[in-house]
């Protein structure tokens, strides 16, 4: 029987790697956000604000852009869906020992992506600006980002209420995945 000295004695460049990749294996390599824990085992989401300024001096000359209704409404519902899924923080409505979470919709474009030959729209983005703030139960700020989630659908196969709702979907996971992943 050899022994792991032994082994490693006889061709050690590659005997070397073998028990590398061996002890990456049995260490394993995963990734989770569910990791990383705050002191506070919950979090409050406050419901979504809109900030956008629709009569503004900017947007009184572009082009005529549509405003989704209630869009902060499903977001704030998307929210803790996504945080009940996807983190070990318990939702909860009221607590005075839990974190608190506030978001402001800042912004909603459409952008058009690919023209037909004829010039008409084919393909659009949409995007949805969001800045979080996540406060701590002491009332001190821990982080306070803008979030920008997007989504791409072509007109000839998906409405603009799909795709918003995939836009409400990819900005949810944005928002969590600030809140729960720690570098």
């Amino acid at each position: 029987m050899l022994n792991l000295t032994t082994f490693i004695a006889k061709k050690p460049a590659k005997n070397w790697k073998l028990l590398l990749v061996f002890l990456l294996m049995i260490g394993g390599c995963g990734y989770s956000t569910r990791g990383f824990k705050y002191k506070e085992g919950s979090i409050r989401i406050k419901p979504v604000v809109n900030k956008i300024n629709i009569t503004s001096e900017n947007r009184k000359y572009s082009g005529y852009t549509a405003y989704p209704r209630l869009i902060e409404d499903r977001l704030t519902n998307r929210l803790v869906s996504e945080f009940n899924i996807q983190s070990n923080l318990d939702v909860v409505s009221e607590s005075r020992n839990a974190l608190e979470l506030e978001c402001q919709v800042t912004g909603y474009r459409r952008q058009t992506l690919r023209y037909t030959d004829s010039d008409d729209p084919e393909e659009q983005r949409l995007r949805l600006e969001v800045k979080m703030t996540l406060i701590s139960s002491a009332g001190e700020i821990l982080k306070e980002k803008n979030i920008v989630g997007q989504a791409s659908f072509f007109l000839n196969s998906k409405s603009e209420v799909a795709a918003q709702n995939d836009l409400i979907d990819d900005t949810a996971r944005r928002i969590t995945e600030a809140v729960v992943e720690e570098w």
